[in-house]
């Protein structure tokens, strides 16, 4: 399946910080309201929207871009865990598919999509919660050969494949294989399903090892922005 030559490149974010890098350096930004944003990438048009965790989020909002909007591709951007001991925080995965975990599904990805550079290609898998035991982490990489994990990406895929058109995914590392995390994400998400920044926090003073946890993975995260700005900044 080919890119076509007119309408929109889709990408998909959970969440602004996720992007806000890449809003900065980005040329003619335009903010359209609802969390929704226009700009140039490689000469051709793209609408950003930010869709919340999980992918139920992301596959909503995908198909809300595809009825609404004129599209050539769907692209999944954003933060990633690492399942592989070769890739460190701040590196890039560049999907050669997605795997959904929960049904199995595949989502083989168009690399013309996304013509980025990065030693790191292969699986990624998308799972409903956060992985956040260094164990699980090596695990799930070792049963599904997968070299990072999400948990928006098989979203997307599954709203490309409906609609037939390109799919990609390209993801920033925020934490390695090796490392675990103390705070309980599952506690931190508000009544809408979404992650909260206020109950992560709230999570990272209540847990031993919460705080140094959280102030690593806010270093990893804003070098996870800037690594994901810039690859997409130097594609021409």
């Amino acid at each position: 399946m080919g890119m076509k030559e007119s309408g929109n490149i889709g990408m998909i974010a959970a969440f602004r910080w996720e992007v806000s890098a890449l809003l900065h350096k980005a040329t003619g930004v335009e903010r359209l309201g609802n969390e929704r944003y226009r700009f140039s990438w490689r000469g051709r048009p793209v609408l950003l929207a930010i869709a919340g965790t999980g992918s139920e989020n992301s596959c909503r909002t995908a198909r809300e871009m595809i009825r609404e909007s004129s599209l050539c591709g769907l692209v999944s951007i954003g933060f990633a865990g690492g399942l592989n001991g070769s890739i460190r925080a701040g590196e890039l995965v560049l999907a050669e598919e997605v795997i959904d975990q929960i049904s199995g599904e595949r989502f083989p990805c168009d690399q013309a999509l996304t013509p980025i550079s990065s030693p790191h290609r292969g699986k990624l898998l998308s799972v409903p919660e956060v992985v956040s035991s260094a164990s699980e982490k090596r695990s799930l990489g070792s049963f599904w050969n997968a070299l990072a994990v999400d948990m928006e990406s098989a979203g997307v895929g599954r709203a490309a494949r409906e609609a037939g058109l390109p799919f990609g995914a390209v993801k920033s590392i925020t934490d390695g294989s090796d490392h675990s995390l103390a705070i309980d994400f599952q506690r931190c998400r508000s009544q809408n399903g979404k992650l909260s920044f206020w109950r992560i926090l709230r999570e990272a003073f209540r847990s031993p090892g919460g705080l140094r946890d959280l102030v690593r993975l806010t270093g990893n995260s804003r070098r996870a922005a800037g690594s994901l700005a810039l690859a997409l900044a130097s594609v021409k």
